[in-house]
């Protein structure tokens, strides 16, 4: 080989160690969420998601790779991705919800019926539903989330700061960004 090549090679080498050594906000699966939060009494953070939602896949590559909003969310939260037009079979609150109506290969699904419960039946995507460790809904928060848009939500729920008073627009308003670090 020339020289160009083996530079070429090195450099792509490089660049795909480095990739991979980014840190990621830890996806775990729903079930998992709920028996880790249950034990240490951390919040569950689940983002629904679609394969088709746009502003979905812009708080992909914006919002969740952002390193003060992935220290923070792995810090103070189980973190789930579900995609509210899956296929998953899960049991949750003493119900299993399976999609009935899923079609393998189709651009857009029937919506999940957990989906549903979880968003309180108002199908909008992205939503960032925040669960306590006892399962009870804390809130859904519907909509395209940016780094300076998610963090007081984040802090909200994830230090516990709604345990103490449910004035959301008392707190955001006296809330002053950057909280991360």
């Amino acid at each position: 080989m020339n020289k160009r090549k083996i530079v070429t090679l090195i450099c792509i080498a490089l660049a795909s160690i480095a990739c991979a050594q980014q840190p990621q906000i830890n996806w775990i699966n729903f079930q998992e969420a709920l028996t880790r939060s249950k034990k240490d009494g951390k919040p569950v953070m689940i983002d629904v998601y679609t394969d088709w939602c746009g502003f979905c896949k812009k708080m992909d590559a914006q919002t969740f790779t952002d390193a003060d909003v992935i220290a923070y969310v792995n810090e103070n939260f189980h973190a789930v991705k579900f995609n509210a037009e899956g296929n998953q079979v899960i049991t949750f609150q003493d119900s299993t919800y399976k999609n009935t109506q899923y079609k393998a290969g189709a651009t857009r699904n029937a919506t999940h019926p957990l989906a549903l419960k979880l968003l309180n039946g108002r199908a909008a995507y992205p939503t960032i539903v925040y669960y306590s460790e006892m399962y009870n809904l804390i809130a859904p928060v519907p909509g395209m989330q940016t780094v300076e848009t998610i963090q007081p939500y984040l802090f909200y729920f994830g230090e516990q700061v709604f345990t103490t008073t449910n004035l959301w627009e008392a707190f955001v308003k006296g809330y002053s960004a950057p909280r991360f670090k």
